[in-house]
């Protein structure tokens, strides 16, 4: 008591001798003003991280496109998703880590002094980051919050149409890309995935676009051409240099977060999964001895989807993947190629042949994996490899999972989208392959009225429901 007295006396004697007892209320967690530039870098690395990402509460993707098996919990890979709430992980990851900076960033932007060129800029960057957030929540649940997302006055906010979103979002960065003045400076070092250059945001923007023109290919043919070819002419990236990728530090936390999981935590939860191990091996892809490591006699072994895997029967996770620094990519120049490739089958002008491209996506994918020259040359050369325009959506569609090894994400929507490669069903699945995520309880236990909204439009809030884009 007589402690407790002494602090009180102390403090009335400070706010005495200061006579402005104003700042007495003032949340030093929560500053009211904020650098513009630490609340980017910390939306950046928190989008890189959730995607980038191989936790078992969060990110998934590995495992559902059979990249990974897993070895301690197996209920992912059996596409039960329910027992961890690990779609509300990637809603709030996106939603309150990702946006709510993003929408904090903004607003700091606006009561800056800096100059009026580097705001404009800044606020370009800040849409385009938060419409790459939007595409990665709409093609994981379909309906999600949009319109009201981010408004502060609305508790219970309203579930947007998928495909009017993705409209809106092609605007956006449409806008966005036209809006960047690269003779004017952004975020400098705070910009954690350009350094402040404001000519690589603007190949970004465009190649982006291009990926989500592709997306809506099969739904909507004449606006994704649209789309797709303006893209190109804004210029997409011209080298693997112009690749969009967060470099991490060698130590936690600022370390590649799959190597958190593989290293860092001490654990054996994954191994590699036999359909992309049996798949690798039938094209003599060299990439094998880079996505796993060998068994004791050099062979490589995966198990089975589904199963509960023993880890000393089963080729580990390659030795790059245990790596701190590993780069995180959002989008890299192989993707882009491998997108113009499908463009240019589509008949869209691309400035190159479908095969040409194709060739292009496929050998910088390889040497992103340090495949050398004499191996890419020899993989190149098989027939199984060679393009084929007849079935051009097999033929793109393995060599985009092949390239996605290490982006789930992305390699789920192709499979979804492309249709290839036709992964087998898991031992003791509880479902069918699972074309989206459920709404996250939260959202059916606090804002039920629209969450039921929401489910009735997309079609049923089940993991098998087909998105909007997914209709072919």
């Amino acid at each position: 008591m007589r402690k407790q007295l002494l602090l009180i006396m102390l403090a009335g004697g400070m706010a005495s001798c200061t006579g402005d007892l104003t700042g007495l209320n003032n949340d030093l967690k929560s500053p009211e003003e904020v650098p513009p530039g630490t609340l980017f870098a910390n939306a950046s690395r928190e989008f890189m991280d959730v995607n980038a990402g191989a936790n078992q509460y969060i990110n998934v993707f590995r495992v559902i496109t059979q990249y990974w098996q897993q070895t301690t919990y197996n209920e992912e890979s059996m596409y039960q998703f329910d027992t961890r709430s690990i779609s509300g992980a990637w809603w709030r990851d996106h939603y309150y880590y990702t946006l709510q900076n993003l929408k904090a960033c903004r607003a700091m932007v606006s009561l800056a002094s800096a100059d009026d060129k580097v705001k404009k800029n800044q606020m370009a960057t800040i849409d385009i980051l938060e419409v790459a957030a939007f595409y990665y929540l709409v093609t994981t649940f379909g309906n999600v919050p949009y319109s009201e997302a981010l408004n502060d006055e609305v508790a219970y906010p309203k579930y947007d149409d998928a495909a009017a979103i993705y409209t809106d979002l092609l605007r956006r960065v449409t806008e966005a890309h036209a809006s960047l003045d690269p003779t004017g400076g952004s975020f400098g070092a705070s910009d954690l995935l350009y350094g402040g250059d404001v000519a690589a945001w603007k190949k970004f923007a465009a190649s982006f676009k291009l990926k989500m023109a592709l997306l809506i290919a099969d739904s909507d043919a004449d606006a994704a051409r649209t789309a797709a070819e303006n893209a190109i002419t804004s210029g997409v990236f011209t080298s693997s240099d112009d690749d969009c990728k967060l470099d991490y530090l060698s130590a936690p936390p600022y370390a590649n977060p799959v190597y958190e999981e593989l290293v860092e935590s001490g654990r054996a939860d994954y191994v590699a999964n036999r359909t992309i191990v049996d798949s690798l091996k039938a094209f003599n892809d060299p990439r094998i001895s880079r996505y796993f490591q060998p068994m004791a006699d050099g062979s490589f072994a995966g198990a089975p989807p589904g199963t509960k895997a023993d880890f000393d029967r089963f080729s580990p996770i390659g030795e790059v993947l245990h790596e701190a620094e590993l780069p995180g990519y959002l989008l890299d120049y192989a993707e882009v190629r491998l997108l113009m490739a499908e463009a240019a089958q589509r008949g869209w002008a691309t400035g190159g042949t479908a095969a040409e491209h194709y060739r292009a996506g496929i050998t910088a994918a390889m040497k992103n994996w340090g495949v050398t020259d004499a191996e890419i040359t020899d993989y190149l050369a098989q027939g199984k490899v060679a393009y084929d325009a007849a079935n051009w959506k097999k033929c793109i569609g393995i060599q985009k999972w092949f390239a996605y090894f290490n982006r789930g994400h992305d390699g789920w929507t192709e499979v979804r989208r492309l249709d290839y490669p036709v992964l087998p069903m898991p031992q003791g699945a509880i479902s069918g392959f699972p074309n989206r995520y459920k709404f996250p309880v939260s959202e059916h236990n606090v804002n039920r009225r629209n969450y039921e909204s929401a489910a009735q439009a997309v079609g049923g809030d089940r993991v098998e429901t087909k998105l909007w884009w997914d209709k072919n």
